[in-house]
């Protein structure tokens, strides 16, 4: 029988690691400093909402495939490959906190292999911070750095349809192990150094925030001009230079990675004295647009005092009920601050911190027993709903679709007033950039 590979962590990467890894035949071992964590992972329950994990779950317990300890020892002895895959959460300034990933590392060199290991580290790490670890524990075990490229509400499916799979190493033959448990995937391989690696994860989130904050610019321009961002950024995408993922607008990026990474890369640019003005514009935009979102809100409402408001969801993306950094809980606390009281309905998030006298309710029609309505995550099932049926619900007859999810010309059509981002079904051209060509 193969040597089990162990699974340091048992959130979002570690979990779809020691699922796909289980789905490719491999068995597997995973580890959790949390014992009411591994506890409900024996009993099939998963730490975190995606579709078909829960089934994943429990046929790979049901055959054996995956063991769960709360011991290290157990879990990781008999491992030829510990994939470490913990958090590194940023600090205040910025920078990424590698406290966790220390520890587990710390943990790991306690441990009486059976065997020479491979540590395999999947965090988003600084650059440099790998070649050091891997000089620390060089009389004990081979490290490598090989990132990972998932995304909540399809981490499984990701880790086994990667674009590419990087792996950081000072030797490539160290890397052979890991790289044949992934063999059947098929997929391009690109070996380079450990700090290339981290480079390789770090800038590739920075840029996809980078695509989020100018889309979110061009359908602020939109606004003002009286255009429509989706057809503009839709032009933009069919070049295939530049490509249409992430040209979508909204209220901006939230979760765990992306606002964590940019930071990462400003504070490493700035520690070395490299300019960071990208890194830090993109934060910026991205600081700023949940702003734009409450103005709008405020402009159509004239005053946010004491009314209420409509909220359709708080997790910071659809297909997760994660509201770690979400955008959607920022706008719905200056809500508050600025007077107004929430009701709010979410199809994965049944409980969340909320401003005084807002609440939570069971339906998405419940929700719009408002003055107005505000979309803060892009459900599909959102715009599957006739905006008939919640029309004469919203006393002021104002919704504003933080998401660009909804049918916009339904929505009007109902008699509603619909603000969209970069997109709107009135309001006049305040500014003709033809006509001031001509004047030129």
């Amino acid at each position: 029988m193969n040597a089990p590979v162990c699974i340091i962590g048992t959130g979002y990467v570690g979990m779809a690691c020691a699922l796909g890894l289980a789905d490719l035949g491999w068995p597997v071992h995973g580890y959790d400093i949390l014992p009411e964590r591994i506890d409900r992972l024996r009993r099939g329950i998963p730490p975190y909402r995606e579709p078909g994990i829960t089934e994943s779950l429990q046929k790979h317990l049901a055959s054996g495939r995956i063991h769960f300890f709360d011991d290290i020892h157990a879990a990781a002895k008999d491992a030829r490959i510990v994939i470490v895959a913990v958090g590194t959460p940023s600090r205040d300034d910025g920078s990424a906190d590698l406290a966790p990933l220390k520890a587990a590392i710390e943990q790991l060199s306690s441990v009486e292999f059976a065997a020479w290991p491979t540590i395999v580290i999947r965090s988003t790490v600084p650059p440099g911070t790998s070649d050091k670890i891997a000089d620390a524990i060089e009389h004990w075990a081979d490290l490598i750095y090989a990132p990972e490229f998932l995304r909540e509400g399809s981490a499984v499916r990701d880790f086994l349809n990667p674009d590419r799979i990087v792996v950081g190493c000072s030797d490539a033959s160290a890397a052979v192990t890991y790289v044949n448990l992934l063999e059947r995937l098929q997929k391009p391989v690109v070996f380079t150094s450990r700090c290339n690696a981290e480079l390789i994860k770090g800038c590739s989130n920075a840029f996809l925030a980078l695509k989020i904050s100018f889309a979110n610019e061009v359908a602020n321009m939109c606004d003002t001009l009286g255009a429509t961002s989706d057809d503009v950024l839709r032009g933009i995408g069919y070049d295939q230079r530049i490509g249409s993922e992430f040209l979508r607008p909204g209220i901006g990026f939230g979760g765990p990675c992306f606002e964590k990474d940019v930071k990462s890369m400003a504070h490493v640019a700035a520690q070395h004295g490299l300019g960071k003005e990208l890194f830090a514009a993109t934060l910026r935009v991205n600081s700023a647009q949940p702003m734009r979102i409450l103005d709008i809100l405020e402009h159509e409402m004239l005053s946010l005092s004491n009314a209420t408001i409509g909220v359709w969801g708080l997790a910071f993306k659809a297909g997760t009920d994660d509201i770690r950094d979400s955008l959607a809980l920022r706008i719905v606390d200056e809500l508050g601050g600025r007077g107004a009281r929430m009701v709010v309905f979410d199809p994965a998030v049944h409980v969340a911190p909320l401003p005084l006298g807002s609440r939570m309710v069971t339906s998405a029609l419940e929700a719009t027993d408002a003055d107005a309505l505000v979309v803060l995550t892009e459900w599909p099932e959102f715009a599957r709903i006739d905006p008939l049926a919640y029309a004469s619900n919203l006393r002021r007859r104002v919704v504003v679709d933080g998401r660009n999810v909804l049918d916009s010309s339904r929505v009007a059509a109902a008699g509603l007033t619909y603000r969209g981002v970069g997109r709107s079904m009135r309001g006049p051209v305040q500014h003709d950039p033809l006509a001031a060509a001509v004047e030129v």
